[in-house]
């Protein structure tokens, strides 16, 4: 152990204790109360995710950077499962399975005709597989019909070409397709394949093209490709072994969830938007606001939105963030999810679990640089190497996001807090069996110290306590642990979070 841990481990143990004399009620300054609604928003969870797009093994194991296998099983598969994460929102492109077209009839798929075993396939298999083992669930999303066919395979006839189901018109990376019936019969022949025929059951929804009002496809056509897919998954007897999770639009342009909401009503079972609105400067107000008028537009429905993609607001290009390596976008990452919980969304979906490359022949300007934790170190320049120092080293958001994955399940209610404070966002959920969590994160310059009443647990029981600090973070890439015991005075929890921190309490089980 070298000089410098031993400083960071004493760091945290000064920390810590400093953490329990809170925990235990010796806070000062001024407190007020906070109190639990005695209602929830009315929705249980359907869990908090990431994307993990399927290109670690076949595009980045297969470059010149030192990617490994076992650095996917060793890194990736290791800490998804620390993680513990729900949900993955995975990526899917037509050419994989079907690069020419099978024949020319879109109502009868020739099987023969289909690349199932191909590299990307492969690598597909690779994130369902995980998924499978994990319990998480999967959202397929077919990303849209790529204008230049790649194969790790260079030998495919269509590598380098145009699929043969992107419209001729189009001229986006992915187009809309030119035959509607062509695209569902593509989408469901692999759904099928990959549920029936592999055995994945992790695989809960599908969704039609990624963010499409992005110059890729207009309502109109969509309406008409969802009705498409609907018609063929029923046809394939499938279409009651996954729901439609649609919409996908992006932040600014609601239009086109509101397209989707007063004509998609009767096929879609759940709606979903993306958003990098939410910044260090946007109030808790902000956010709300902007997940509360999605829940109204889909209300009439009588089916739920979820956060398909949230990131910051620091957006350089579609692939980096300015913030992407500062202790504070945890603080931001929590805030932002714990604000559209409350609003009334079913979930939401990080972009993106880890840095990585979507095609092995990609220039550096073109690796995502926006996950959990980085890629190989040799493969950063200039100013994205600055504070690397080994391979696969995990961002402080990594910790701070993991405090969510961990704690905040499936099935959960949720229950909004109020601190008084544009700038600090609370939330308490109550899970399945009746255990309570409670999660605030400040992102404001001031201390939050209050009494937290809970007017629908008349037994406060203790809470672990866990913290996300700069000071407190590990060295490695273990999960927070908690750092002590919060007691109740028998009616309330003394509760103090710093500024630029999160704070998480954990109903302890009564023995």
């Amino acid at each position: 152990m070298n000089i410098i841990s031993c400083f960071r481990g004493a760091l945290r143990a000064a920390l810590c204790l400093s953490v329990l004399s809170s925990c235990s009620g010796a806070v000062t300054g001024p407190s007020y109360e906070v109190r639990t609604p005695l209602s929830s928003t009315g929705i249980r969870l359907e869990g908090l995710g990431v994307e993990l797009d399927p290109h670690f093994i076949s595009q980045n194991v297969t470059r010149n950077d030192g990617a490994t296998l076992e650095d996917w099983r060793d890194i990736v598969v290791r800490r998804v499962k620390m993680m513990d994460v729900q949900r993955f929102r995975v990526m899917l492109l037509p050419h994989w399975w079907e690069p020419v077209n099978d024949n020319q009839d879109s109502q009868v798929a020739d099987m023969d005709r289909f690349t199932f075993d191909s590299a990307e396939m492969r690598s597909v298999c690779a994130v369902l597989d995980l998924a499978q083992e994990t319990g998480a669930s999967v959202t397929l999303v077919l990303w849209g019909c790529p204008a230049c066919c790649s194969f790790v395979d260079e030998g495919v006839p269509s590598h380098g070409q145009r699929h043969f189901l992107c419209d001729r018109s189009g001229t986006n990376w992915v187009t809309a397709p030119g035959d509607n019936e062509e695209f569902a019969e593509n989408f469901s022949v692999v759904v099928k394949h990959l549920i029936e025929d592999k055995g994945y059951t992790c695989i809960k929804e599908v969704t039609p093209f990624n963010e499409p009002d992005g110059n890729v496809c207009e309502p109109d056509q969509y309406i008409q490709i969802v009705k498409a897919l609907d018609r063929r998954f029923r046809l394939d007897g499938i279409r009651d072994k996954v729901r439609f999770n649609l919409s996908d639009n992006t932040d600014c342009r609601r239009f086109f969830l509101k397209e989707c909401a007063d004509n998609l009503a009767d096929y879609a079972d759940m709606f979903n938007s993306h958003t990098y609105m939410c910044g260090y400067e946007s109030p808790n107000s902000y956010a709300l606001g902007w997940e509360k008028d999605n829940i109204d537009v889909v209300r009439k429905t009588g089916k739920h939105h979820f956060v398909g993609e949230f990131g910051s607001n620091l957006c350089q290009g579609a692939s980096r963030q300015k913030d992407i390596n500062w202790y504070k976008r945890g603080v931001l990452i929590t805030r932002n999810c714990l604000n559209f919980l409350n609003a009334g969304a079913v979930g939401a979906s990080y972009w993106s679990l880890i840095d990585q490359y979507y095609n092995k022949g990609a220039s550096y300007g073109e690796m995502q640089q926006l996950g959990l934790w980085r890629y190989k170190k040799c493969a950063y320049q200039g100013a994205d190497a600055e504070g690397f120092e080994e391979d696969y080293q995990p961002r402080p958001n990594y910790y701070a996001y993991s405090l969510l994955t961990r704690f905040v399940r499936r099935g959960d209610e949720v229950f909004p807090l109020d601190l008084r404070n544009e700038y600090a966002a609370g939330t308490a959920f109550r899970s399945e069996d009746g255990r309570w969590t409670y999660v605030f994160a400040n992102g404001s310059e001031d201390d939050a110290e209050f009494n937290l009443f809970n007017v629908n647990d008349v037994n406060l029981g203790d809470c672990d306590v866990y913290r996300y600090t700069e000071a407190g973070l590990p060295d490695d890439d273990s999960m927070i642990s908690p750092c002590g015991v919060l007691r109740s005075s028998g009616k309330s929890y003394k509760v103090s979070v710093p500024a630029q921190s999160v704070l998480l309490l954990e109903q302890k089980y009564s023995e």
